[in-house]
């Protein structure tokens, strides 16, 4: 009895191709819901009124702001806070950064992702605000194995934006 060697290669072939696949695949099909639950674990402190239940993220320190925001912007964040305890001038964020207002009364929750690529995606917040329904635009990156925030657009425009309106008034450069 002899031993056909081009149909072992043949299966051996076959079963590397099947794991490369799955091995491929998988980070696709499990990066969506880890985005999905970074999003979650910040719009749910947001449910609820801003002067009760739904009090928001309080970004206090600069290890907070990176956990959430990818690095230059998260330096702009930081560098925007400082400015008004150093200097009195009026800081480019003068509500919260993730929903670009002060106040709030936010139910009806609800996040979508949609992914580009491998390392980008786009959430879609969408809620009711005090009867109104309203829609937020989350720019995400992933950084290692997280998943952080690029840019945010509210219905008044984007965090990004903002801080370029700053910037252009001063003549000054945004990191990018």
């Amino acid at each position: 009895m002899s031993v056909n060697v081009f149909s072992w290669r043949a299966i051996l072939r076959h079963d590397v191709i099947v794991a490369l696949t799955i091995l491929i695949s998988a980070p696709a099909q499990s990066k969506e819901p880890q985005v999905k639950t970074f999003l979650d674990g910040i719009y749910r402190h947001y449910l609820g009124s801003s002067v009760g239940e739904g009090k928001g993220i309080a970004l206090t320190s600069s290890k907070i702001v990176r956990e959430y925001f990818m690095m230059g912007l998260a330096s702009l964040i930081i560098e925007d806070r400082a400015i008004e305890t150093k200097y009195g001038e009026r800081p480019v964020l003068d509500g919260d950064p993730f929903m670009g207002r002060r106040g709030w009364d936010i139910s009806n929750l609800a996040i979508e992702v949609k992914e580009i690529g491998v390392f980008k995606a786009i959430g879609t917040v969408t809620f009711t605000d005090n009867g109104k329904p309203e829609k937020i635009l989350v720019e995400l990156q992933r950084s290692n194995k997280d998943w952080r925030i690029v840019d945010i657009t509210w219905e008044s425009g984007s965090l990004r934006d903002a801080f370029r309106r700053k910037a252009a008034y001063k003549g000054e450069n945004l990191p990018h």
